[in-house]
């Protein structure tokens, strides 16, 4: 059991330092998200949320282990498809049908929000802007790779803990 709860409080870790990261290029750096990163970043805090949750709390059952799986999962392939968008819109044809939507209004009120969280959330800068790069590659590709990433030790996890009830006969 000690394997499933340290597991996910090491993936918690990775998703407080990726927001750790992405609040550092904010404030100190100047480099302001964007819509779809402001969805990246919801991804990758509703998957801290999950984790934090699957750290403390032990699913008993086979049908436990496999909600909260297919949860976690359904939640990284989300992500997934989000930085895949916002890949095409910085790197696709710019005369596609794809675009940023950053004509749309935000779907939260900002205003009723404190205002450390709309720092955080507030979407200002442009979608199809490549501002940032690791190793030759933007911030969306790394995060494809952390949302995809996500999914082998979730597979790891899980698959030890059908183990461990499978053996004790839960």
């Amino acid at each position: 059991m000690a394997q499933w709860r340290v597991g996910f409080f090491v993936l918690f870790l990775v998703c407080v330092g990726m927001m750790g990261f992405a609040l550092y290029h904010q404030f100190y750096q100047w480099l302001m998200p964007c819509l779809l990163c402001v969805y990246e970043r919801l991804i990758v805090i509703v998957l801290g949320l999950l984790s934090l949750y699957a750290s403390v709390w032990k699913p008993s059952t086979r049908r436990g282990v496999l909600i909260f799986s297919s949860i976690y999962a359904l939640t990284a392939v989300w992500g997934a498809g989000i930085t895949v968008w916002h890949l095409l819109v910085q790197y696709g044809p710019k005369e596609g049908g794809v675009t940023c939507a950053s004509s749309l209004p935000f779907p939260i009120d900002l205003n009723a929000l404190p205002g450390w969280i709309t720092a955080v959330i507030r979407p200002v800068g442009d979608c199809s802007v490549d501002s940032f790069a690791l190793f030759g590659m933007s911030m969306p590709f790394w995060l494809l790779v952390a949302f995809i990433g996500f999914l082998l030790p979730l597979s790891i996890l899980a698959r030890t803990r059908l183990i461990e009830i499978r053996r004790r006969g839960l």
